[in-house]
């Protein structure tokens, strides 16, 4: 019976590893939407309106529409027979990734103003092309992001997208 047990949370663990692996192109993609969206919103409110509230405004519906490309790709084709088109989870993926987000600033808070790491980068001496290219703020950043990643990946699966039998027992 133990040796079944075994066999049976093989499959799991390499179906665990290949959505991982697919929750991380489609994070990569978020990035590249959220990117895209800020910068062209920042550009064009910049062509009507002037203040410092154009930078905030394009970051949120940059960040937005990396949630809303995060929810599409990942309910249909990471996690997609776990996906149930449901309110609750819609609303609790929203949820996951705000706790997600928030983890995230606490992260480049923790770098950038306690452990000082973005100073630390920039004192390596690296050439001065990769300083420009990837700042210490960035750094930082990039830090929390590989931190997040795992993260949010565990509270998806837990959370939002339940395997059918999780569901089930929890009833």
């Amino acid at each position: 019976m133990e040796k079944n047990l075994r066999d049976q949370s093989a499959p799991k663990k390499g179906k665990s590893l290949i959505q991982l692996i697919k929750f991380a192109l489609v994070g990569a993609s978020n990035t590249i939407v959220d990117m895209v969206v800020n910068t062209g919103l920042s550009f064009v409110l910049n062509l009507f309106f002037s203040g410092s509230w154009i930078v905030y405004a394009a970051k949120a519906v940059g960040y937005g529409c990396g949630i809303l490309n995060s929810y599409v790709l990942n309910s249909r084709w990471t996690f997609r027979e776990e996906h149930r088109r449901t309110v609750r989870e819609k609303v609790s993926f929203v949820a996951v990734n705000l706790l997600v987000l928030l983890i995230s600033f606490g992260l480049i808070y923790l770098f950038k103003n306690v452990l000082h790491l973005n100073e630390w980068w920039e004192g390596l001496g690296l050439p001065e092309l990769i300083h420009k290219i990837v700042t210490g703020d960035l750094f930082c950043s990039l830090l929390a992001t590989c931190i997040c990643i795992p993260v949010n990946f565990v509270l998806n699966k837990l959370f939002v997208f339940k395997a059918k039998q999780q569901e089930v027992s929890e009833s």
